[in-house]
């Protein structure tokens, strides 16, 4: 696990949760958010969540060994971090009971592990770092990549809502979680395109549309940005045509960023199922980290 975080004097993030299944994919996100607790000097819990749904004997057995397992496997990086992290044992759902001891603490920053994909599940019920981001109404840091990466480069997602500003907000009052560099992209559709080919206009016309629209996208951003304060830090503009998750996703293979930083609105039940949103795709798909500010 990389500290080299912890040279860039990082201020802004005063309490962090680490919520952990005792997975390998967890385990990438205690040692995440334990080095970022050690950059900021913030101070770190790390919960683990029993199913409650099985007999006592079971679940005080369970609650226990998980105990010492988490003890144990934090100690050396506790003390090589000079941390002194609470662990929480649960009973209950976990998104649920993480909610609630995130509603308690009010934790600057809760940090999770990448979900393991289960395509149908996922689809109709949403993993358990979606439910936490729906309802929480706090930062989450969904963690893939290995601890030892430094974070460099950070591409922020928006799309002019106050969603976006508030992750921007966000991730500025932070910095950014370390990262030296920022792109911020921008996807637009212009609408009236297919209207356009459908009336048989003129290709050099629509062309033309496509472009005014880009430019007006342009200088929305650049006014957005201008107006957090965010202009300062200089950040690589890109406004390209297409759909959200595709621009996303085409620039991420591009850039290769360590963070994502996207805003998103809470969904629930059949409204999420049938629409969707560039926040579930994103978090299913990016092999990176992803930062996700959440409406409260």
């Amino acid at each position: 696990m990389s500290n080299e975080s912890g040279s860039y004097g990082l201020s802004g993030l005063k309490t962090i949760l680490i919520a952990t299944d005792l997975s390998s994919r967890s385990d990438k996100a205690v040692a995440r958010g334990m080095a970022l607790a050690a950059a900021y000097g913030a101070h770190v819990r790390i919960v683990h969540v029993v199913d409650d749904d099985q007999p006592k004997s079971l679940v005080e057995d369970e609650a226990s060994r998980a105990a010492d397992i988490i003890e144990e496997s934090v100690a050396p990086f506790a003390k090589q971090l000079g941390l002194k992290p609470d662990i929480d044992i649960w009973r209950g759902l976990a998104s649920i009971a993480i909610k609630t001891l995130a509603d308690e603490t009010k934790p600057d920053l809760l940090v999770m592990g990448a979900h393991r994909r289960q395509l149908l599940r996922d689809v109709f019920v949403g993993t358990t770092v979606e439910r936490v981001i729906r309802s929480c109404g706090r930062p989450v840091l969904m963690v893939n990549l290995d601890p030892a990466i430094p974070y460099r480069r950070a591409m922020a997602a928006v799309d002019l809502s106050m969603h976006s500003i508030d992750a921007l907000r966000f991730a500025s009052r932070v910095s950014f979680l370390g990262c030296k560099d920022l792109a911020v992209v921008h996807a637009f559709l212009p609408l009236a395109d297919g209207l356009m080919r459908y009336a048989d206009v003129e290709q050099n016309k629509i062309e033309e549309y496509v472009v005014s629209v880009a430019d007006e996208a342009h200088a929305a951003v650049l006014h957005m940005l201008a107006n957090e304060g965010l202009t300062a830090l200089k950040p690589e503009l890109l406004v390209e045509e297409g759909a959200a998750i595709d621009v996303i996703k085409a620039n991420v293979a591009k850039m290769k960023p360590e963070l994502i930083v996207l805003g998103t609105r809470g969904q629930s039940g059949l409204k999420r199922v049938l629409i969707g949103s560039v926040a579930n795709a994103v978090l299913r798909d990016v092999e990176c980290d992803l930062l996700a500010v959440a409406a409260p």
